[in-house]
């Protein structure tokens, strides 16, 4: 049934063929295509998307992906259903658990496809386009992998490009995200106690919203809840002991409401936070080791799990929000979200989890940010098992030069986002040179 609905959809190949769309090249119109997403032009995202497949390489696993994406967002679930199908039979899993495939994932068809995306999973690389191991499978889901294996060298074939630029000045950045809507990063300001915007159309920092409005004390990080417009922040007193989760309006700053963490729960020292499709909210307290959320509709935090480990650093949830990770100082623990249990991650020998700064989940693993002994960083891709009690394998995507360090991670789009602080007047990323005082995002194509 799925292939015959395929095969019914190539005569659409011609009408789209004709229509001119903008691009002349397969590359032309990925990127214009991905920004039509990022803008929530999903028509014009579709389109572009179609004729990125007619242009580019045959049976190409990206395009043939972001045009799944992009017929789930614009109204074309069963056009979905049939190419995620497609990859699948192709050994290809794309990552459905996140809301684009919402309506797909409801149609009768589903299952079927489901347990094909599962087995292409086992069977093949975890992500779209990533290079299988050397000597072939890669590993079982089931297992924690060799140490032959489970670490790999390999980098992304793009390389890294500078987003923007700007002097650091007494800014102390905490947190790091991106407005897809409006094309401006967002970072909050420890010392100066605001929030700070940066176009990437002007590379000029200009403050956003400050303490005065919004009741900032120190600010630790924050996330954007882009599927509500709303922008969330949390800060903590100076003397320790208290912290708030903060509301606000997205598009215009606004203050909307504050939520300081009840003293029962304290005393706190808020590190991170991560905002699920769903609207929950959850926060990672380092004084008192604990996992807090904010539900939806809720009026307070209230407490998930104690964790068992020294100085939670970073937190990530994965796509079915049943899982959290949380980056401490011994390496990575995995909560139960329903349980509310928490237990360390299976690592092969070969992998280190040790010195993680940030974690952010993608796909079906986690991007971190981790400190090398050297006293450098790299950006690490840790694939993960099916059942995500275990990493599988570990892969760098980038080792930025001693003159950037980075600070924090996002996405956009398909692209991974670093937003890396100058440390001396050498070279940087990607040729781009460092000099210290300054702050740079670089973006990074994600294999």
């Amino acid at each position: 049934m799925i292939l015959t609905s395929w095969l019914m959809l190539v005569p659409l190949l011609a009408p789209q063929a004709g229509r001119d769309v903008g691009c002349t090249n397969a590359t032309e119109c990925r990127q214009m295509a991905l920004a039509a997403a990022e803008q929530r032009e999903y028509e014009r995202f579709h389109d572009l998307s179609w004729r990125a497949v007619q242009l580019g390489p045959r049976n190409d696993p990206a395009l043939m992906s972001m045009l799944a994406r992009a017929q789930a967002l614009s109204g074309r679930p069963h056009d979905a259903l049939v190419m995620l199908d497609r990859l699948a039979g192709m050994g290809v899993a794309v990552d459905t658990a996140t809301d684009e495939f919402a309506i797909t994932r409801e149609l009768p068809g589903w299952p079927e496809v489901s347990a094909r995306i599962e087995q292409a999973r086992r069977t093949a690389a975890p992500a779209v386009a990533t290079p299988a191991p050397a000597g072939g499978a890669s590993p079982s889901p089931s297992s924690t992998a060799a140490p032959s294996s489970a670490s790999s060298p390999a980098t992304p074939s793009l390389p890294s490009q500078v987003a923007v630029r700007f002097p650091a000045g007494a800014l102390a950045p905490r947190g790091f995200a991106y407005d897809a809507v409006s094309s401006r990063f967002l970072f909050g300001d420890r010392v100066g106690r605001k929030l700070v915007i940066v176009s990437e159309r002007s590379n000029r920092a200009t403050d956003f919203v400050r303490a005065d409005s919004a009741g900032f004390q120190d600010i630790a990080s924050l996330e954007i809840d882009g599927k509500r417009g709303d922008l969330w922040v949390v800060s903590n007193a100076p003397d320790g002991g208290a912290g708030t989760l903060h509301k606000l309006q997205l598009v215009s700053g606004r203050p909307l409401k504050a939520f300081p963490v009840p003293a029962a729960l304290g005393p706190v020292t808020l590190v991170d936070l991560a905002v699920t499709a769903s609207g929950a909210v959850f926060v990672l307290d380092s004084a008192s080791a604990q996992l807090l959320v904010l539900r939806p509709g809720a009026a307070a935090l209230e407490r998930v799990a104690r964790l068992e480990t020294a100085e939670p650093r970073s937190l990530s949830v994965d796509g079915d929000e049943r899982v959290a990770y949380v980056a401490h100082s011994q390496g990575l623990s995995r909560v139960d979200l329903r349980a509310r249990t928490a237990a360390p991650l299976t690592v092969p020998q070969s992998v280190s989890v040790d010195r993680l700064e940030r974690v952010r989940w993608h796909g079906h693993g986690l991007i971190a940010i981790q400190a090398v002994e050297d006293g450098t960083h790299r950006i690490v891709r840790l694939d993960l098992n099916a059942s995500g009690r275990a990493v599988t394998r570990a892969t760098t995507l980038e080792r930025p030069a001693p003159a950037a360090k980075p600070i924090s991670i996002t996405f956009s789009g398909d692209d991974l986002v670093y937003l890396a602080e100058g440390t001396s007047d050498s070279g940087g990323a990607s040729g781009e040179p460092a000099s210290a005082g300054e702050l740079i995002a670089y973006r990074l194509r994600l294999p």
